[in-house]
């Protein structure tokens, strides 16, 4: 099993951009909250931290199978 190069600059960026989005559809549209203006801090700190496993497991798979390589992560055997 090959473990893929993972460029944390870009996942982190993703994580944030990701989070950001939920938090202003938290505030202004009441998302996943129950009313608006508020921002559940732990909700979204979960959020974050799923998908970057997520990620790094999506990279492992594509990796070690024929399906593509996502941007951020890069074969080790190249």
């Amino acid at each position: 099993m090959q473990v893929p190069k993972l460029d944390f600059r870009e996942l982190f960026k993703s994580a944030v951009v990701l989070v950001l989005v939920i938090a202003v559809l938290q505030y202004f549209g009441g998302i996943m909250v129950e009313t608006p203006g508020q921002v559940d801090i732990t909700g979204l700190a979960t959020i974050a931290v799923v998908f970057l496993i997520f990620s790094a497991v999506i990279a492992i798979v594509t990796v070690n199978t024929s399906l593509p390589t996502p941007d951020w992560a890069t074969r080790t055997d190249k």
